[in-house]
């Protein structure tokens, strides 16, 4: 039976984070497995079964319908509803590795609802439990799954980084293989997709059954394809077809067509675009699967309004549209910014009007999602330094302590001797101790600060940040973060070379630092891009700060670096009262202001704005809001 067919019972009743869990699910349900804990298991019943009295059932009998529950979890999800409640029915039966078994499987079926919280809230318990590995493993890697669709992306990746190091712990290679494919569509979907093929290089390895080397396929296609990697015509594409084809995985085998119908259009092959896809067209609709049928209508759509055929291309511009009410809007800024462009051509105004607003509005929520993604990954990048950073420190504390414990336990046969021994353990104490206070104190600088600029690096940055974070909001002082990057500054180490670039970014620190106060924290994230957090600071302050800051580095004489150019700078500026004490938040907000800046012409200050509340009140995130 298709891994997916379990789709087409919900299309009456999907929503927008639906279709995505259940297709990460298409992957995880693939497997039988052991283990779980009960959880208001009298209160179970499923849909549509009228529940009887309770039975008597013996402990290998409860075994046998938790092995069957799990093989229908994909197969029949009717037959497995029913299986758990009947074993709803008889928990006080249950040994200690049927309850977390159990457990693990409500789980799945709350995820399968959509019930994100109480999913989560199932497998972490299993998490923090004393349940065998594998069933801990399984847990873990389904969480995933939940935090792609609560869009959490750094728990998502805290979950990754988990799975891995339990890995050596699970002998089990199906699980093995599902999680590695598990984390590959995570990246795809945080667009980290050097490191989706690097995955599928590992799993390569493995023997792989047809199902799981069709997932390989697609999730490698799609990673190729964002890295323009790839073209139309590539043979690869044909292998992945045949491969999903023989696994008889309609939705696989139909977004890999959709792949191949996008590289055309990407490649002003309008005419093959069709071509290729609408031969399919009826095929893919039934896969009730939306995010695939919304991308197809939305090819089609821009096919025809490629070689001028409107009414084609508003009809199947509409159908996307139609489609993409059941999920996210993220394909929705495809398919207004056709609407539009059709109706201006058919000379509509006020309709080519409705039709920009909503395509504006969709564009501005897809950039803020990729942004989040990508701060996200940043912070979990940062976090798994500083951990490998703490383990090196404690092997040499600990390669130390061993050498002393040797040395002090070592016997003498004279009194001479004690002390000649005892004389040389002081002197290598002494010069040992000398050289790992000097390598830890280099460490800890470069771990510190940025080496070419002299200010605060990003990992460093981010420590300082949350404690200075955690006093203003205890102390209720205001707090402030202002970040700026240089303007085309690419185009500077393009033409005078690196290290007239170097040059720059030391001066542009050198006329700011003269501006601030000395409890300012200045960092340097990464590239040209800085920010400065600003503690006891209101957002008037701040706005006058980065003023001052953007004249001093527009009237930088740049003279003394050998050549004659111009040195700008954008900048995005928030506050607590508008983005609330969560650094990841304020990062997020003045990194999207200072996209306006850039957006609306360089070389000027933005103050972000938070949305409005259904009374038309700016949202406050301030301490002064009683929780």
């Amino acid at each position: 039976m298709n891994n997916i067919c379990i789709l087409k019972e919900l299309k009456d009743s999907c929503h927008s984070k639906k279709w995505l869990i259940l297709l990460s699910l298409s992957i995880t349900v693939l497997v039988c497995t052991t283990s779980s804990k009960v959880v208001a298991a009298s209160n179970f019943q499923p849909d549509n079964i009228t529940p009887h009295e309770p039975f008597r059932i013996n402990s290998q009998e409860i075994s046998d319908k938790l092995l069957l529950a799990d093989k229908n979890r994909r197969d029949d999800p009717q037959v497995y509803q029913q299986l758990l409640f009947e074993l709803s029915q008889v928990t006080d039966s249950f040994t200690v590795e049927q309850r977390y078994y159990y457990q693990f499987l409500q789980g799945y079926l709350a995820t399968y609802r959509g019930e994100y919280d109480l999913a989560e809230n199932l497998f972490t318990e299993i998490l923090a439990s004393s349940a065998n590995n594998l069933i801990r493993f399984r847990a873990n890697y389904t969480l995933i799954n939940v935090a792609a669709a609560k869009k959490d992306w750094s728990d998502g990746l805290r979950h990754i980084a988990l799975n891995k190091e339990m890995l050596s712990l699970i002998h089990d290679e199906e699980h093995y293989q599902v999680s590695i494919l598990t984390a590959m569509m995570f990246y795809n979907q945080i667009q980290q997709y050097n490191l989706v093929l690097n995955e599928v290089a590992l799993i390569k390895r493995e023997s792989l059954s047809l199902q799981h080397n069709c997932f390989v396929e697609q999730l490698s296609l799609e990673a190729r394809m964002n890295l323009q990697q790839i073209k139309p015509d590539d043979k690869s594409i044909d292998t992945a077809l045949n491969i999903c084809m023989n696994a008889e995985n309609k939705v696989y085998t139909n977004i890999i067509r959709v792949y191949r119908a996008n590289l055309y259009l990407k490649a002003h092959e309008a005419s093959k675009a069709l071509t290729s896809l609408l031969p399919h067209y009826d095929e893919i609709n039934a896969t009730l699967y939306p995010m695939l049928t919304v991308r197809m209508h939305n090819i089609l759509a821009n096919s025809y309004f490629k070689i001028d055929n409107l009414h084609n291309a508003k009809k199947y511009a509409l159908e996307a549209v139609k489609t993409n009410k059941y999920i996210d809007a993220f394909q929705n800024t495809d398919s207004y910014r056709l609407l539009y462009l059709i109706a201006k051509q058919e000379k509509k105004i006020d309709l080519a009007l409705s039709y920009h607003e909503k395509f504006s509005e969709s564009e501005t929520e897809r950039l803020k999602g990729e942004r989040s993604k990508y701060l996200a990954f940043q912070l979990a990048e940062l976090q798994t330094f500083d951990h490998e950073s703490q383990i090196t420190l404690l092997n040499e504390k600990n390669n130390f302590l061993a050498t002393e414990h040797a040395l002090a336990n070592t016997k003498v046969a004279n009194i001479q001797q004690i002390i000649t021994v005892m004389t040389f353990i002081i002197i290598m104490l002494t010069l040992g101790g000398a050289r790992l206070w000097r390598s830890h104190k280099r460490v800890k600088a470069l771990s510190e600060h940025d080496e070419l600029t002299g200010i605060y690096n990003r990992r460093h940055f981010a420590q300082i940040a949350m404690s200075t974070l955690k006093y203003c909001k205890s102390a209720e002082q205001d707090l402030s973060l202002i970040m700026f990057d240089l303007d085309n500054f690419k185009k500077i180490n393009d033409t005078f070379g690196h290290i007239c670039g170097d040059w720059a970014l030391k001066e542009t620190i050198r006329v700011c630092e003269n501006i601030g106060r000395k409890n300012d924290i200045f960092a340097r994230l990464g590239g040209e891009e800085f920010c400065i957090l600003l503690p006891s600071c209101n957002i008037d302050a701040a706005v006058l700060r980065a003023e001052a800051c953007r004249a001093a580095i527009e009237n930088t004489i740049t003279e003394e670096s050998g050549n004659n150019f111009a040195i700008t700078a954008s900048f995005g500026i928030t506050d607590v009262t508008r983005s609330g004490f969560d650094l990841e938040k304020l990062l997020t907000d003045a990194d999207f202001a200072a996209y306006e800046s850039k957006h609306a012409g360089r070389n000027r200050l933005t103050v972000f704005e938070p949305k409005e509340d259904e009374n038309g009140e700016p949202l406050d995130n301030s301490w002064s809001v009683v929780s």
